[in-house]
């Protein structure tokens, strides 16, 4: 009797189990701001990829697509061009740049994206892995599309 009632659990549980994927999918397809984020998060969510993806296949083209031309880190020290010259420098290759804890909050036009990451490269033939870091990037939404103004990091320990 046991293994019966234990048998009738276990399937309602996995019976809501699915129904609960199956409407979050279905509500996240239909009705704007449901699980899946609103149109403007997705947005924001493929720049941030196509962000990461360019310093990998070291994709200028796209890396200034996805940099406003007024882009600057470091606190102003980093502009755009810099930024474009150092992915376009022969001697300097991102090997592996991998992200988490990801997160995506819009306003308006403006977006933040923050997350940890950690890269790995080489620069002069000499491989280098950076510590891992935390990052924000600001995004403003201009003429259409979005573009990353500024971003800011630190290092976490």
């Amino acid at each position: 009797m046991q293994h019966y009632a234990y048998a009738i659990r276990l399937s309602v549980a996995l019976a809501t189990f699915l129904f609960g994927i199956t409407a979050t999918n279905f509500l996240g397809a239909f009705l704007p701001g449901t699980a899946s984020g609103n149109a403007a998060e997705r947005e924001v969510s493929r720049v941030e990829q196509e962000y990461v993806r360019a310093h990998l296949e070291r994709d200028v083209a796209t890396l200034d697509q996805v940099l406003a031309d007024d882009f600057s880190s470091f606190g102003g020290r980093v502009r755009k061009e810099h930024r474009m010259a150092l992915l376009a420098n022969p001697l300097f290759k991102v090997v592996s740049l991998t992200t988490e804890d990801v997160r995506v909050r819009v306003s308006g036009d403006g977006a933040w994206v923050t997350g940890k990451a950690r890269m790995k490269g080489a620069s002069r033939g000499r491989e280098f892995a950076s510590p891992p870091y935390e990052y924000t990037r600001r995004l403003l939404k201009r003429e259409g599309r979005w573009q990353i103004v500024h971003m800011k990091f630190s290092l976490s320990w």
